[in-house]
């Protein structure tokens, strides 16, 4: 079934075209006019008075018997209508893109005004229906030539419409001067499904080409001017979705269902531009991974470039083939995955290098706050995304913090790192937390200091489960519960009271290796 429909109000039997009846066949077939012989008047005139009204020679094939034989006269006919149509259809500009509209205008005039000046002699003739047929099936492979010489999809876009409107619609034959001797009252201008499906095909071809060219374009743009401005960093997927949904919004207005079919093709193409496109940046990241402190910038454009394109693509995503919009979701859900655990290692290894004698030497700086500053930056183009990696960040830095801070009692840690132990861990956690907190607002605060001042034991389970939900595990919260004070039994009673507790055989010998 074709998507399109003729954009008229008048009377269905105006619109309709019985294709069988007007002798249309195959519109690429030279012979498809001559299935209107059978119809014709017996009213005949004399060969050469009809080539002087169509403009063309008069055609001679001795062959085919004397002028005198009524079927032979009429395929003589029929083929003088051909080549005058042949002759009188605008030829092509060799500049076509900058001048389709003023071509497709002449086609359009040439076509109304053949007609309606051949039309009352033609129709006396029988002849009527061969004419129209016959500048039908012309244009059609006129047009269906143009779709393939066309550069830009705008262009397409622009054929299409005149094939939808000016083309296949009543107001190109019918003349106000000539109401009575309108054709299209004789025989309706065929409404060819298959013009139209071969408009459409072209169509997707052209989006097709232009949609990939443009990708690697985008993409070898940015590549170039890789830096930290935040035109660089929001333009590529700015730049991206734009493109794929630019033409599927010009289509709407065309038909819907064209619409979904340029969506599709646009996806598909999105689909293989981002598996090169993933595949490139895994390769940049591990090799910015590999410096000192690398910075974060080029990490969370990543981040951000999935995200957006993620979300419009589950946006736009109805009536899409559902294995397509998976298979993107699932590109650009790796890519993320990767970029974070990435930046994660980047963070554990500086958070492991800081803290690894943070706790043995006395009065030492936190200088682990310093690296923080440095590796991560405020940036104002992606708030959502920073936030997203500060809070990971956040986690794993006080997880790493408290699993060095309980490998020392506190009574060791009096006398190698600070006299007032608590005191200088509680300064530690709202240093870090104040500090990530100016990165990204809003961040959920560690609890540490909160465990470490709570004496009553219903505020510790509260303070635990806190500390649970941010990920930090039940052997390292048991191991803290000791190290703050609690005896066994009531770390297990804390414990035990967490909503995501799950009993575990241990000894005592394994309890003692935490110190």
């Amino acid at each position: 079934m074709n998507v399109f429909r003729r954009r008229s109000t008048k009377k269905k039997d105006q619109q309709g075209h019985n294709q069988a009846a007007n002798g249309y066949n195959n519109p690429s077939d030279p012979n498809t006019c001559t299935s209107k012989v059978e119809q014709l008047s017996e009213k005949e005139i004399p060969q050469q008075n009809l080539a002087e009204l169509l403009g063309v020679t008069p055609d001679v094939n001795p062959s085919e018997g004397p002028e005198t034989d009524s079927a032979q006269q009429k395929l003589r006919d029929v083929r003088l209508i051909r080549a005058s149509v042949s002759q009188h259809l605008p030829k092509p500009p060799s500049d076509l893109d900058q001048n389709l509209q003023q071509h497709l205008v002449n086609v359009q005039d040439t076509v109304r005004s053949e007609l309606m000046r051949l039309s009352p002699r033609l129709e006396k003739m029988g002849l009527i229906g061969s004419l129209i047929d016959c500048y039908h099936h012309q244009t059609l492979d006129h047009i269906c030539d143009l779709f393939k010489k066309v550069q830009s999809s705008q262009k397409t876009f622009e054929l299409m419409n005149w094939v939808l409107h000016p083309y296949l619609s009543q107001d190109l034959l019918v003349h106000p001067d000539h109401q009575e001797n309108a054709p299209i009252k004789k025989g309706d201008f065929p409404l060819s499904t298959e013009l139209v499906a071969k408009a459409e095909k072209l169509l997707l071809e052209n989006v097709q080409k232009e949609v990939r060219k443009c990708l690697d374009q985008i993409l070898l743009i940015h590549t170039n001017q890789d830096d930290d401005s935040e035109e660089s960093c929001i333009g590529l997927y700015v730049d991206i979705i734009q493109l794929v949904n630019v033409m599927p919004e010009e289509a709407q207005e065309i038909n819907s269902k064209l619409s979904h079919d340029i969506r599709e093709v646009c996806f598909q193409e999105l689909k293989m531009f981002l598996g090169r496109y993933t595949a490139e940046q895994t390769k940049i990241l591990g090799e910015k991974a590999k410096k000192a402190i690398p910075n974060q910038i080029h990490f969370l454009k990543i981040l951000k470039t999935c995200k957006e394109i993620k979300k419009h693509v589950q946006t736009k995503s109805e009536g899409i083939e559902d294995s397509l919009i998976q298979e993107i979701v699932a590109t650009l859900e790796n890519m993320e995955d990767f970029t974070l655990k990435l930046l994660m290692e980047i963070v554990a290894d500086m958070a492991e290098s800081r803290l690894q004698n943070y706790f043995t030497t006395k009065y030492k700086r936190f200088f682990l706050i310093s690296d923080v500053e440095t590796h991560f930056s405020k940036v104002s183009w992606c708030p959502d995304i920073q936030k997203r990696v500060m809070d990971e960040a956040y986690k794993l830095i006080a997880h790493t913090y408290l699993k060095h801070l309980v490998r020392s009692s506190q009574r060791k840690l009096r006398k190698c790192w600070s006299p007032d132990v608590v005191q200088k861990v509680i300064e530690d956690a709202e240093l870090l937390h104040d500090t990530i907190s100016k990165l990204a607002p809003g961040v959920e605060q560690w609890k540490l200091p909160e465990l470490l001042e709570d004496e009553n034991i219903d505020a510790v389970k509260i303070t635990v489960a806190t500390m649970q939900r941010s990920r930090v595990d039940e052997e390292l919260l048991s191991t803290l519960l000791v190290w703050k004070g609690l005896s066994k039994s009531q770390a297990k009673q804390v414990l035990g009271a967490l909503p995501e507790h799950e009993p575990r055989q241990t000894n005592s010998v394994s309890e003692c290796r935490h110190f």
